[in-house]
């Protein structure tokens, strides 16, 4: 494609990215984009996963789906395994197909959630496992067949892989290199490096040798995208440290962002730098990390094409009783999104929303 072909496509709309379940997210990004890098940074437990779910994961996969798309995904997951994985996409589904987040028992309400359906959660009277009802159950095996399996492939009772997925979930895997050959086995099979010439002086003497110049995709309108959660938890390369080891990755991802054209995620911790006293009282209802807060490296935050933080400052130890205006007192599952770096949009951009954790669904505050 070239300059012309490239006008004419947007002016059709084809050059807007997939859309993220979150419309004011979606003006901000333009749409997850293919050859770009976005990182999503938070602390622990604010949900930086779930966001990466919802909005580069099951929502590209949702649209791909209805408009005969087609998207592949390579999942490295550090943190959390496929089956685990699955029952939490089940649970999204579970709203999204049926509309119900939550049921009664023995006069009291719970959240329907992956703890409901691996057996985990507890009569609050007797405590007592509460069994999935029969209607559930059925629901349940509908999810499965229709969303789960489509989604990550099915697998045979001793866990091996009888069926293809969406995505190719990779849990606990190999180090920087082993995840790049991994990837530069995909691209040969799904398409044809380009190379080029060049020469190099070796004992005098010119020699030619060649590099990869470019990419030639066989579908040229599929998406792929690879999610890496986390990057502090890859395997280490034989003597790096952490930040090397990240960085490693970091360059990796980069050159096969810019050669395949293929989308990244990486997600990453933040320091601790945002709950300083002294920031918080400064900044007050505006605290909020940016790219200064990303943990371990600087690399992602310079590399990446988007650079987005979570906050939770309904934490008590943020003491804050209202953000951006918003009452913190009316919305108790608060999450602001902020997009901090951006090469093509306009930033920083503030974004507010409600994250219900069980059915994994995050929803805007107008």
């Amino acid at each position: 494609m070239n300059f012309v072909e490239k006008f004419k496509s947007g002016q059709l709309g084809k050059n807007f990215g997939l859309p993220t379940g979150l419309k004011s997210f979606d003006l901000a990004i333009d749409g997850v984009q293919k050859k770009s890098m976005y990182g999503i940074a938070a602390a622990p437990k604010v949900g930086k996963t779930t966001f990466t779910d919802f909005s580069f994961v099951i929502h590209p996969i949702l649209y791909c789906l209805e408009n005969n798309i087609n998207i592949e995904f390579h999942y490295f997951s550090y943190e959390i395994d496929r089956i685990r994985k699955e029952f939490d996409f089940a649970s999204f589904f579970f709203h999204y197909d049926h509309s119900i987040s939550s049921f009664e028992y023995n006069g009291n309400r719970y959240a329907i959630g992956s703890r409901y359906f691996l057996g985990r959660l507890k009569c609050k009277e007797t405590d007592e496992i509460i069994p999935v009802s029969k209607e559930h159950k059925l629901l349940l095996e509908k999810v499965y067949r229709t969303r789960i399996i489509p989604i990550f492939g099915e697998y045979s009772p001793e866990g091996k892989k009888i069926k293809d997925g969406i995505i190719n979930f990779l849990a606990d895997r190999d180090n920087p290199t082993g995840m790049r050959n991994l990837l530069l086995s995909y691209y040969k099979d799904n398409g044809n490096f380009i190379y080029e010439d060049y020469f190099v002086l070796q004992n005098g003497k010119k020699v030619k040798q060649q590099k990869i110049s470019g990419y030639k995709q066989k579908d040229e309108s599929k998406y792929h995208i690879v999610i890496t959660d986390h990057i502090r938890k890859l395997k280490r390369e034989r003597g790096f440290s952490m930040k090397e080891n990240i960085d490693k990755w970091i360059e990796y991802t980069v050159d096969l962002r810019n050669w395949c054209g293929s989308t990244f995620v990486h997600i990453c911790h933040l320091n601790r730098a945002v709950g300083d006293i002294n920031r918080i009282r400064y900044e007050s209802e505006t605290l909020h990390p940016t790219g200064d807060d990303v943990k371990d490296t600087g690399n992602l935050s310079e590399e990446c094409d988007y650079l987005i933080t979570l906050f939770n400052p309904t934490e008590e130890r943020y003491k804050l009783d209202s953000h951006f205006g918003n009452d913190l007192s009316l919305f108790p599952n608060y999450r602001s999104i902020h997009l901090v770096e951006s090469r093509d949009t306009e930033c920083p951009q503030h974004l507010f929303t409600q994250m219900t954790g069980n059915i994994k669904t995050f929803t805007e505050i107008y």
